[in-house]
C-alpha cells in the first residue's frame, strides 16, 4: 500500500530534466512493469512448488462386519479391526525435476518481457520529445515568420491605395499568416499530446522537453555489424528464443509422464481378538494410457510453431532493420537537398536586397522569405523522421 502510495505521489509531482530521467522515471511507475515483476515472483515460487512430490494420504478406518447389531463389541469376529494406514505416490521418472525446470524457464521468459516492455516504454518517451522538440523548433520558425508578416502586409495595404493588383497579393499574404497561425496551433496541440503520451506511458508529468534525442547516425554504421548485433541484442528474440526451450521442455515433460507412478501404501491395524499386523503393498497402473502419449505428439506440434515463429520473427526483424537503414539513407539524401535548396533562397534573398536598390521588386524580396520558411519547416519535417527511424532502430536493438 504504501509503494502504491509513493507511485502516487511520483505521478503527481515528479519532473523528471533530462530525458534519461524521464525514461527512468517512466519505467518505475509502469503498472504493468510491475505486474510482470509479480508474475515472476509467483513462477519462481511455482517453481519450487513444482518440485515436491504429491502430498501423502493418511487413512484411518475401522472394519466391524458386527457393526449395526453389536456395534461396540470389538472381539466377535477375526476381521473386526480398526487401522490407520499412510500412502504416498512415488514418482520414477524425472517429471518433476522437468516441471521445476518448465516454472525457471517461465520466470526468465517473464523477466524478457520486462525487457522488452522496459524498451517499448524508452522507445515511446523518446518519440514523445522527438514529436515535442520538433514542435517547439517549429513555432520558433512560426513565430518569427508571423512577425515578419506584418512588414509586407502594411506595405501592400499602403501600395494597394496605388495599384490595384496589389489588393490580391495582400489577400494572399493575409491568409498566408493565418495559415502560419493554424500550423502554430496546431505544433501547440502536438506539444500537449507529448505530454499526454508520457504521462500515460510512465505516469509522470513533465512541463517541458529539455533535451533532445542524441542521433547515433546509424546509416553510417555497417548494416552486416548492426545485424549481429540484433541477434545477440534484440530482447523481443530472446522471448522467442525462450519459448524455443520451453516447447522443448514441454516435449521431455510428455515423454516423461509416459512412465507411470508408483504408490506405496503401509498401515496399521489393530484386532482385537487376534494378533495386531502390519500391511504394506505397492500399486503400479495395469497400463499407461494413450492420453500421455498423445500429449507428446501435441508437444513435439507446438516445438514446431516456436521453431517456426522464432524464425519468422528473426526475418522480420533483419528486414526491418534493413528497410529502417535505407529509409535513413533516403532521408538524408533528401536533407541534402533541402540544404542546397536553402542556400539556394539566402543566395536569392541577398540578391533581391541588392537589386531593391535599384527598383527591383520588393514584393519578390518578400515572397523568397515565404520560400526559405517552408523549406526550413519541410527540412524540420525531415529530422523528424530521421530521429524517429533512429528510434525505431533503437528499439530493435534494445536500446533503453
Amino acid at each position: 500500500m504504501r509503494k502504491l502510495y509513493m507511485l502516487l505521489v511520483l505521478s503527481l509531482y515528479v519532473e523528471a530534466q533530462t530525458l534519461q530521467e524521464v525514461i527512468n522515471q517512466s519505467i518505475q511507475n509502469n503498472y504493468q512493469l510491475q505486474i510482470l515483476e509479480e508474475e515472476s515472483a509467483i513462477a519462481g515460487e511455482q517453481s519450487e512448488i513444482e518440485s515436491h512430490w504429491a502430498d501423502p494420504i493418511l487413512k484411518v478406518g475401522i472394519n466391524d462386519i458386527q457393526l449395526f447389531d453389536k456395534p461396540f463389541n470389538r472381539d466377535i469376529e477375526a476381521m473386526q479391526n480398526q487401522f490407520i494406514a499412510v500412502s504416498q505416490t512415488i514418482p520414477l521418472s524425472n517429471k518433476l525435476k522437468i516441471s521445476s525446470g518448465i516454472e525457471r524457464e517461465k520466470q526468465q521468459i517473464i523477466e524478457e518481457k520486462k525487457e522488452v516492455l522496459k524498451v517499448n516504454i524508452a522507445f515511446g518517451i523518446r518519440k514523445a520529445f522527438i514529436e515535442a522538440k520538433e514542435a517547439e523548433k517549429n513555432l520558433v520558425i512560426l513565430d518569427e515568420y508571423i512577425r515578419f508578416l506584418q512588414t509586407p502586409l502594411n506595405l501592400l495595404i499602403n501600395l494597394s491605395a496605388i495599384e490595384k493588383n496589389m489588393i490580391e497579393r495582400y489577400i494572399q499574404t493575409e491568409l498566408m499568416q493565418k495559415n502560419y497561425q493554424l500550423q502554430r496551433e496546431s505544433w501547440l496541440e502536438k506539444i500537449a499530446v507529448a505530454k499526454e503520451r508520457i504521462a500515460l506511458i510512465g505516469n509522470l508529468n513533465i512541463n517541458s522537453f529539455s533535451e533532445e534525442v542524441i542521433l547515433k547516425n546509424y546509416h553510417l554504421q555497417s548494416s552486416d555489424k548492426l545485424l549481429m548485433q540484433l541477434l545477440s541484442q534484440s530482447p523481443e528474440l530472446r522471448v522467442i528464443s525462450k519459448l524455443k526451450e520451453l516447447s522443448r521442455q514441454n516435449i521431455a515433460l510428455a515423454e516423461a509422464k509416459t512412465q507411470a507412478d508408483i504408490t506405496v501404501s503401509t498401515g496399521y491395524y489393530q484386532r482385537f481378538d487376534r494378533n495386531d499386523y502390519v500391511s504394506v503393498a505397492v500399486s503400479y497402473p495395469l497400463y499407461v494410457h494413450g492420453k500421455q502419449a498423445q500429449q507428446k505428439v501435441q508437444a513435439l506440434k507446438r516445438s514446431t510453431i516456436q521453431n517456426i515463429s522464432y524464425e519468422r520473427t528473426k526475418v522480420q526483424l533483419e528486414q526491418g532493420l534493413k528497410i529502417t537503414l535505407h529509409q535513413l539513407k533516403s532521408l538524408y539524401a533528401e536533407l541534402k537537398i533541402l540544404e542546397r535548396s536553402e542556400i539556394k533562397i539566402n543566395r536569392l534573398i541577398a540578391n533581391a536586397k541588392i537589386n531593391i536598390t535599384s527598383g527591383g521588386s520588393l514584393i519578390y524580396y518578400y515572397e523568397l522569405f515565404t520560400k526559405r520558411v517552408n523549406n526550413q519547416l519541410l527540412m524540420r519535417k525531415k529530422q523528424r523522421e530521421v530521429a524517429l527511424n533512429e528510434n525505431q532502430i533503437d528499439q530493435l536493438l534494445g536500446v533503453i
